[in-house]
């Protein structure tokens, strides 16, 4: 069972960034058990801080706790990749029509600047994915965020931030998976586009077709496990 050691310069600012990092990049497999004392030990953080990271990561559907001390990343599975899937596409194509109706000049501004510094990036993951996702994946998260950020339901929001972690994890092992002739660039070119023009139909569309291309991607991989260090069961 790992104890998740990690050199003190090395290690984020909380416990819960720490944990919840290993997750969401696939370092700590689904499935694998965590044995939260050891954590506590390794990092020299009192039990508290350790099980109320365990709390916050098991409510964001990322893990759950056994017996109290045994944090488990929660298993992958294709089922679950399709509900997450359609989930994400009713949730955040309703924000994106929703802020494309509210966003003022400064929204609109935003989303330029967060497109083009995802643009930047993407021919770096292109050649290089395993040095360039983590800085890939700020600036996708970045750009999603700006796209939605003039909607006006907040508790929405706070919905869809889950949804696109839990999202996120299956996109991670996909991006550095198998080679896929997707092009993801124009994708986001395309949503970008759609957006300032202020088009909420063809905006939606394209974002629901950008975020359900993941589970043909990934569908193989799931169900032999191969991405994902686990057999998902």
């Amino acid at each position: 069972m790992p104890h998740l050691t990690l050199a003190p310069s090395e290690a984020p600012a909380s416990t819960y960034d720490w944990i919840e990092g290993e997750i969401l990049s696939g370092r700590l497999a689904p499935g694998s058990r965590i044995d939260l004392k050891g954590v506590a030990g390794d990092r020299a953080v009192p039990a508290a801080e350790v099980r109320e990271a365990a709390l916050r990561l098991a409510s964001e559907g990322l893990a759950s706790l056994e017996e109290g001390t045994i944090l488990r990343v929660t298993p992958v599975s294709l089922a679950d990749l399709k509900d997450l899937t359609a989930s994400r596409i009713v949730i955040e194509t309703e924000m994106l029509r929703q802020s494309i109706a509210a966003g003022d000049a400064a929204w609109a501004d935003g989303v330029r600047a967060a497109f083009e510094r995802l643009a930047a990036v993407e021919p770096l993951l292109a050649d290089n994915p395993r040095d360039f996702l983590d800085d890939w994946e700020r600036c996708n998260q970045g750009f999603h965020a700006a796209l939605v950020a003039a909607c006006p339901l907040r508790r929405l929001m706070r919905v869809n931030e889950r949804l696109y972690k839990q999202h996120q994890r299956y996109r991670r092992l996909s991006l550095l998976g198998r080679a896929s002739p997707r092009d993801v660039h124009a994708e986001h070119l395309a949503l970008y586009e759609a957006a300032l023009a202020r088009d909420p139909d063809r905006a939606a569309a394209v974002l629901a077709d950008h975020i359900g291309c993941t589970v043909d991607q990934l569908a193989n991989g799931i169900r032999d496990g191969s991405w994902f260090g686990l057999p998902s069961g």
